[in-house]
């Protein structure tokens, strides 16, 4: 019958389809330069005893990630006078006394403890030595969908500024590091962030309610590339 030699091409032109797409196929992501080390926590004295303040800090938003698309930066700015945007690199981040409060959520917690930072004294050593200072605001992160900075006058936040306040940990994007608090971002004007980068991010101290906490020089690491068989659209690492 001419009806079922239809149908039987067709489911034929379907199983031919779906295995072809559920083959296995060579999958890449590209090499790229990270933080060795994303948390850190600190120990302040307090009236009724120690606290712990946590501070994490981030080049990407790493939930936004996924398979094969490359780890990039995607800040840049256009100056007056000129007719292309400039990258730039920035730092993502997230401070708050542990069990604190927050915004976004009717919970009871620790109040807060302010968290002033200065970010006119952070800078990066690059591998010849020579150095670069951040932007003299910190900027405060995207309250939408993805940690991001918004690099915009109307979000810069002038030095020293209190990075555990109300203001920041109200801004909780939809696709985050942090589904709790919120963040503030350093940013420098430099292109030069490739994967190879070996650089030493010099964030200086932070004053934790009136006490002064030295903060670590944090380096980046190599990333190296990584390469695997996907079966697609079965299958996603």
């Amino acid at each position: 019958m001419p009806f079922e030699k239809s149908l039987k091409a067709t489911l034929l032109v379907l199983l031919a389809a779906s295995l072809g797409a559920c083959l296995p196929w060579p999958r890449e992501r590209s090499a790229y330069a990270d933080l060795c080390q994303s948390e850190y926590q600190f120990k302040v004295p307090g009236a009724d005893g120690k606290k712990t303040i946590i501070l994490e800090t981030y080049l990407y938003d790493h939930t936004a990630q996924y398979s094969d698309r490359p780890f990039e930066q995607g800040v840049s700015k256009t100056f007056p006078g000129e007719t292309w945007s400039r990258r730039h690199f920035y730092i993502q981040l997230i401070a708050y006394n542990k069990g604190r409060i927050r915004p976004t959520r009717s919970s009871s917690g620790e109040a807060p403890i302010p968290i002033l930072y200065d970010s006119r004294q952070a800078y990066i050593t690059f591998e010849d030595g020579s150095q670069l200072k951040a932007l003299p605001d910190v900027y405060l992160g995207d309250n939408e969908t993805y940690d991001y900075p918004m690099y915009y006058e109307k979000y810069a936040r002038t030095s020293p500024y209190d990075i555990n306040s109300d203001e920041v940990h109200s801004r909780v994007p939809r696709i985050t590091n942090n589904s709790s608090y919120g963040s503030v971002y350093l940013i420098f004007p430099t292109e030069k962030f490739n994967a190879d980068s070996k650089w030493t991010i010099n964030l200086g101290s932070m004053d934790v309610g009136g006490q002064k906490v030295d903060l670590p020089p944090m380096k980046t690491c190599y990333q190296p590339v990584k390469k695997w068989i996907g079966i697609e659209p079965l299958m996603r690492p």
